[in-house]
């Protein structure tokens, strides 16, 4: 699963305090240094896209009543491919595989392989507020969404452009969602999540962010599921190694079951 976190599953964001009110613009208006709402999301693209990256990372899901940490070590080609085994003790074992618009779980103690689809996409994984469904999502948000420049906001003290995006194809989880991108290192700092009805489905929050020669990369966010119980799932990378050469077969299904 690709945490390219600018987009719900893509890069998952929601901060702290909204400071200063946003200023109305028209759908394509221009933002300081005169950016459109496609260039914008266009500099948060090369920003964060890669071709191969490696890390180590946590996931902290908060149920409400209990606390689960899941450990994972992970390698993504692109938001195309990824692989992803779990350490911790209780899940040690279980691998991810995703390809393309597919998603393979491997669960190590019965030796069993199963496709993730249907009802399950829906599901959070492994627990959390984060759904398969949201892992599987790729590509550019600008050949779904029709994107617009609303105003300008404070995240935690960062100017932020604020951008409406509404779908125009059929296919995506979210009807429409809102984002607040660093006007500065163009990271998404807050996300919301909406469906067609209108109801706000998850908000996601940037929490660390770090450079990386000439990039800004997040490095800690949270996603929260506002129809469940709970505080939400924070998921942290570390040890991130970008353009990593990676074995011919590390996205097959016999290496996930090996």
């Amino acid at each position: 699963m690709r945490v390219n976190m600018r987009r719900t599953g893509k890069t998952v964001l929601i901060a702290a305090v909204l400071a200063a009110a946003a200023f109305p613009l028209s759908a394509q208006a221009s933002g300081a240094g005169g950016l459109s709402a496609d260039e914008i999301m266009k500099r948060v693209d090369a920003n964060e896209s890669v071709d191969t990256v490696a890390y180590t990372g946590t996931m902290t899901i908060d149920l409400g009543n209990r606390v689960l940490v899941k450990e994972m070590k992970a390698v993504a080609e692109g938001d195309s491919k990824s692989f992803v085994e779990f350490t911790n003790p209780e899940d040690s074992g279980t691998r991810y595989l995703k390809v393309d618009k597919n998603l393979w779980m491997y669960f190590p103690t019965e030796q069993e392989t199963i496709k993730i689809s249907g009802h399950l996409l829906k599901e959070g994984m492994m627990g959390s507020d984060v759904s398969y469904e949201d892992a599987l999502e790729s590509g550019e948000l600008s050949d779904k969404y029709a994107i617009s420049l609303i105003g300008r906001e404070a995240i935690g003290g960062r100017d932020c452009y604020v951008l409406d995006l509404k779908a125009k194809v059929k296919t995506v989880p979210y009807d429409r969602q809102k984002l607040w991108i660093d006007t500065e290192r163009f990271v998404a700092l807050k996300g919301e999540l909406y469906a067609k009805s209108g109801k706000l489905l998850k908000e996601s929050a940037t929490l660390a962010v770090e450079r990386f020669g000439k990039r800004w990369f997040p490095t800690k966010v949270r996603m929260e599921d506002k129809l469940k119980k709970g505080g939400g799932t924070v998921f942290e990378m570390r040890d991130i190694q970008f353009d990593v050469k990676l074995p011919a077969d590390q996205f097959s299904l016999r290496r996930l079951s090996r």
